[in-house]
């Protein structure tokens, strides 16, 4: 059996410890890079388009003027308004779009 987090005389690594910290704050920095690429693509993207409802079997829109739910990645969330109330919940990966008042994106994020 081999588990990681369980040293030679079966006890789990202090995670306060200096080693374990440098690792967290590695990672913490890596997603950061990630983050911060995708939302620079997505930006590109979208940021002054208009966006399109979809609907089921519709095909996927995005081109220099426009945009549908069936071209974003998955997870994402569309937030309709400048004040618009949404979840403080932590997922990172979800790509959310912010749309003014016509429908028109003027800003992605990730969260």
């Amino acid at each position: 059996m081999n588990n990681s987090n369980v040293t030679e005389n079966n006890s789990v690594p202090d995670p306060t410890s200096d080693e374990h910290m440098q690792l967290y704050l590695e990672q913490q920095k890596k997603e950061k890079e990630v983050r911060e690429t995708l939302t620079k693509e997505w930006t590109e993207r979208l940021v002054g388009k208009k966006y399109v409802e979809h609907k089921e079997g519709d095909e996927a829109i995005l081109d220099e003027h426009a945009f549908s739910e069936a071209s974003l990645r998955k997870p994402f969330r569309i937030l309709k308004g400048k004040n618009v109330a949404m979840t403080m919940d932590y997922c990172t990966d979800r790509l959310n779009v912010r749309l003014d008042d016509n429908g028109v994106c003027t800003e992605v994020f990730f969260v």
